[in-house]
């Protein structure tokens, strides 16, 4: 299975201008290193990383390797940042910019477990 979408919320988008964090739609994240979500990065954004698992989770966003870089070459790569999120609780991340890949413009999000969501959010 591959990365589903997660869509972009803007809070400024509606006549409040703001985001109710209990009624916003987080997106379900499906475990594995190949699932997880991606998102098209637009210039700002955050992210909310929500645990309602029962357990704590690790969620990992994949730090691309730029094509040309010749970091492969010489066998290395960067880490990719992994945020553990208790049980209960909604961690924001607010440099999520720093892990979008230059080839798909893209942050991608994977977890280690079910019960598990997020929400990106323009700034």
């Amino acid at each position: 299975m591959a990365a589903a979408t997660l869509t972009i919320t803007d809070p400024k988008a509606n006549d409040s201008a703001g985001i109710n964090l209990n009624t916003a739609s987080f997106t379900g994240l499906v475990s594995g290193t190949t699932n997880g979500v991606e998102y098209a990065w637009e210039g700002t954004s955050s992210v909310l990383l929500k645990n309602a698992s029962g357990s704590p989770r690790a969620f990992v966003f994949t730090v691309p390797v730029p094509a040309g870089s010749g970091l492969t070459e010489i066998g290395s790569a960067p880490a990719s940042k992994t945020y553990s999120v208790a049980d209960g609780v909604t961690q924001y991340v607010y440099n999520a910019e720093a892990f979008r890949s230059p080839t798909t413009g893209k942050v991608t999000i994977t977890v280690d477990g079910s019960g598990t969501s997020a929400l990106a959010i323009a700034q």
